[in-house]
């Protein structure tokens, strides 16, 4: 039996796209995964290395330094991942599937006989653009990472068309396009009451993801609306502005909230009660631009009728199944006006459209593809 290691920068645990694979594969492979504070994962044994702590102003001086002088195996093996060494020396894989631009170069040293797969879930020399702090310290590192090691995976998958013909562009990287499709659920679109509507966007706070528009747009819309927001809260200063901008809606007698989060297994049956899944995402990156990111196809899955920014990875899939609508542009007013000019019946039927495309759109039915790339490799 093919012996798999999937090694991510997170907890495999609870990281949907390495977590989805880690399913896909371990009834047919003997499967370990490895990550930050790892946790249980039925079937499979982990390994754990330890988050990295924030630097002190020394440390911070002395990154900018390497930075300054491209010293960039110092930002490679940082302390923590020091583990991940200890452990590939300890083990023998016959395939190490790595999920994280930094944590590749540890990988291809310390392999051993393995084959490697690289999962470029984004275009890493742009993963965070939009700071500053980042753009000055780590647009450089990625791109180096990206010309030194890229070409060395025996395999490389990535999210979306728009990624792929980027990573051929700029690296010369044949990337295969593995979509971040949820398990399939047995479901039926739920019931529409024509007087409350549900909407529900879910995700986390990440300042870049700009939800204070996506809380705008609910200025805008009819009182046969409501909406949900379930947002796991990653950054808390974010996350009390947030709750402050919903209170003052709230106080205003519109109909937004923000709800507790569900574990990650309960989101689809938990949203599969709402009507329309939300999701606008600001291009202020060609990440951002080209995202096509898990809650989209969770919404699938959930059966629900779709209103999307015209993000075009996003919007192509949407138009083409016709399973909602895409909004004009990114100004939440007008994002409102798309989701008024909706009827009941209209929804209902993007809803029964979803219902099919979740048949399709899943894990189940990726797993063949996974299993075909992975023979690709032996």
């Amino acid at each position: 039996m093919t012996k798999i290691l999937v090694l991510v920068a997170a907890n495999p645990a609870t990281s949907p796209r390495p977590r989805r694979i880690i399913e896909s594969l371990k009834n047919c492979c003997e499967v370990y995964a490895m990550g930050i504070n790892a946790t249980f994962i039925e079937g499979v044994k982990t390994f754990s290395y330890p988050a990295f702590v924030k630097r002190n102003i020394f440390e911070e001086f002395l990154l900018y330094g390497n930075v300054a002088l491209r010293n960039w195996n110092k930002l490679v093996y940082t302390s923590n991942r020091l583990e991940i060494v200890r452990i590939l020396q300890s083990q023998a894989f016959d395939l190490i599937i790595c999920h994280d631009l930094a944590l590749l170069p540890i990988v291809l040293a310390y392999k051993g006989s393995a084959k490697t797969l690289f999962d470029a879930r984004e275009f890493y020399p742009d993963q965070n653009s939009t700071n500053f702090r980042w753009r000055l310290l780590f647009a450089k590192f990625n791109d180096f990472l990206c010309r030194e090691y890229l070409p060395k995976v025996d395999i490389a998958l990535t999210v979306s068309e728009g990624l792929q013909e980027r990573y051929k562009k700029d690296y010369g990287v044949d990337c295969e396009v593995f979509l971040s499709l949820p398990i399939y659920y047995d479901l039926l679109p739920s019931a529409i009451d024509p007087n409350n509507i549900k909407i529900i966007y879910h995700g986390a706070t990440t300042p870049n993801r700009k939800i204070e528009n996506i809380i705008k747009t609910s200025d805008g819309l009819q009182e046969r609306f409501c909406f949900d927001l379930m947002l796991v809260n990653t950054n808390t200063a974010y996350m009390k502005k947030l709750q402050k901008m919903v209170q003052i809606r709230r106080d205003k007698g519109q109909k937004i909230s923000i709800i507790p989060s569900v574990k990650f297994e309960e989101i689809i049956p938990f949203t599969s009660a709402y009507d329309i899944g939300f999701y606008s995402l600001p291009p202020s990156n060609f990440n951002l631009k080209h995202a096509l990111p898990n809650k989209f196809f969770e919404y699938i899955q959930a059966r629900l009728a779709l209103v999307v920014t015209p993000n075009i990875e996003m919007a192509k899939i949407v138009r083409k199944e016709k399973i909602g609508v895409v909004a004009p542009n990114f100004v939440p007013e007008l994002t409102a006006n798309a989701i008024n000019s909706l009827t009941t019946e209209e929804i209902d039927a993007y809803k029964n459209r979803s219902c099919r495309c979740a048949k399709i759109l899943n894990m189940q039915s990726n797993q063949k593809r996974l299993e075909d790339i992975i023979a690709k490799l032996r």
